[in-house]
């Protein structure tokens, strides 16, 4: 997929508790010419940055201490002025009940780990474009 120069100015948030991640995520973006991309290992401080800074998505673990990766999309969506911010949830889990209830909370953007990176950034195109 062919990122415009447009579309590599947005902001994107990594959301997850393991470092390695984070860093791999962080990697495969700016890889891809994404120049604004934070990272946080928790829900808490992702509010935080989301309250100061204006997101334009969200990359998040799903399984993570204290708040859920699906706690935060919840939250997230709880907040009028960060309600839209567009959200992919990566996860370990292909259960079927997991899916469910990612469908059912109104997560659309579903990627299982390990991820195939140009994966990733095909999807993060599609929900910016």
């Amino acid at each position: 997929m062919d990122l415009t120069n447009e579309l590599l100015q947005n902001k994107i948030l990594v959301v997850d508790d393991a470092l390695s991640m984070r860093s791999m995520t962080k990697a495969v973006l700016r890889d891809a010419g994404f120049a604004h991309v934070f990272d946080v290992p928790d829900g808490e401080e992702a509010l935080k940055l989301m309250k100061r800074i204006k997101v334009n998505l969200v990359v998040c673990d799903w399984n993570m201490p204290g708040m859920s990766g699906l706690d935060l999309f919840k939250a997230v969506k709880a907040e009028p002025k960060l309600s839209g911010t567009p959200f992919i949830m990566l996860t370990s889990s292909s259960e079927g009940s997991k899916v469910k209830e990612a469908i059912e909370a109104g997560i659309t953007a579903y990627i299982i780990k390990p991820y195939k990176p140009a994966d990733l950034i095909k999807k993060i195109g599609t929900m910016l474009s």
